[in-house]
């Protein structure tokens, strides 16, 4: 029952938090703070991903924004090619295309993975800072992927009645809560005590 009343007070806790930023940004009416308020969120979800390697597991790893950018050129440039041919902009396409995204990623993970698995401490650091290296550099030298300045015109997914921004923040804020919950489960089950002895 102690258990189930503290699960049930960090949940209130995070709505609670999640309510408070948005009524700030909203109530400012300062598109600039709702703005990165939804990065924060998704910066949230990237240091819980790198949690799972660095905090529980003890591995250094240094590669894990080129995994997010592969996730993410995936999902838009996937995104901006169907709307361009006149495709559905409907939000499960959307969100289709952020599974594709995180497939992607989770493939570029893999093929990392594969040669450097027996790898562990600096050299591991080594071949992940690499292959983050050599993701920026492709990245920033291609045509599709906009270069530098990256890709623009992608559709939002929708605003559900809202507006756009608003959504996004609470597409947002729910993307980020199912991460720390599913990190938080994953550490305290039987996989998690498995990573905490390498």
């Amino acid at each position: 029952m102690k258990f189930l009343a503290v699960r049930l007070g960090s949940i209130l806790t995070a709505l609670g938090a999640c309510f408070l930023l948005q009524a700030v940004a909203q109530g400012t009416g300062n598109d600039y703070l709702q703005r990165m308020v939804v990065l924060a969120g998704l910066y949230v979800t990237l240091a819980v991903s790198l949690n799972l390697i660095n905090g529980i597991t003890g591995q250094f790893s240094i590669g894990h924004a080129a995994f997010y950018q592969v996730g993410a050129y995936t999902a838009g440039y996937l995104t901006l090619l169907n709307f361009s041919k006149g495709g559905p902009t409907n939000p499960l396409w959307l969100f289709l295309m952020i599974v594709v995204g995180a497939l992607a990623a989770a493939v570029a993970g893999f093929v990392v993975g594969l040669p450097s698995l027996r790898l562990r401490g600096d050299y591991l650091a080594i071949v992940t800072l690499g292959f983050g290296e050599i993701i920026r550099i492709t990245a920033n030298n291609l045509d599709f992927t906009g270069g530098p300045n990256g890709i623009f015109g992608i559709p939002d997914f929708g605003n559900f009645g809202l507006r756009t921004d608003i959504a996004t923040y609470w597409v947002t804020a729910g993307v980020v809560s199912l991460a720390v919950l599913a990190s938080a489960r994953l550490g305290r089950g039987r996989l998690g005590r498995a990573w905490r002895f390498v």
